[in-house]
């Protein structure tokens, strides 16, 4: 088994703890969202010429505190770099390939603030997160566990938010911004109140 099969593997058997602290949708992160944005790390690292390994890495890593706690905990960020490092210690990787997965990759992914990834791997994973919410049911789940709480306004402004931040901040290659153009915009509208 390779380090990137075990990494898997670990990842796999914490979201399978089904840690009590965490959100309702932690299955569903699993299942649907952390996985499939590793496959379009591999497929960016592909076509973008990135380290297939390190991308993938990243990506199953990415937000990794979900499996242990809500997001909305203060300490997830701080949580999630963590864990990340340590499951990556774990499984081989030495200090420096853990500084790109997790001090640029895993940490600047969110694309916040004017702060983005410089390593080619951290751009991948910021595309394929992104790719991951445009491309999926991503935003209808996150419209069903927010109506429990949150008006329709509120929801419409988080959704048009994350939706720019989507497509405008994380999306890292200009020619993938072209081919989900219609994905965000099918989303903006169905937001748009």
């Amino acid at each position: 088994m390779t380090r990137i099969e075990k990494l898997e593997s670990d990842i796999r058997a914490l979201y399978d703890a089904k840690n009590p602290q965490r959100d309702e949708w932690a299955d569903w992160l699993a299942k649907d969202h952390v996985f499939i944005v590793a496959d379009y790390s591999e497929y960016l690292s592909e076509r973008f010429g990135a380290n297939r390994e390190y991308s993938k890495a990243a990506a199953m890593l990415h937000d990794i505190a979900d499996a242990v706690m809500s997001r909305f905990d203060e300490k997830h960020e701080e949580e999630s770099l963590s864990i990340a490092r340590e499951l990556l210690q774990k499984n081989g990787f030495d200090e420096q390939e853990i500084q790109l997965i997790i001090d640029d990759a895993v940490k600047y992914h969110s694309c916040r603030n004017g702060k983005v990834p410089q390593s080619l791997e951290g751009k991948v994973l910021a595309t394929a997160d992104s790719l991951a919410h445009l491309k999926s049911d991503f935003y209808a789940i996150a419209k069903t566990i927010k109506q429990k709480n949150h008006t329709p306004k509120q929801i419409s402004e988080w959704a048009l938010k994350k939706l720019e931040r989507d497509y405008y901040n994380k999306i890292q290659f200009d020619e993938i911004r072209v081919e989900v153009k219609s994905d965000y915009e099918r989303l903006k509208e169905q937001f748009t109140i």
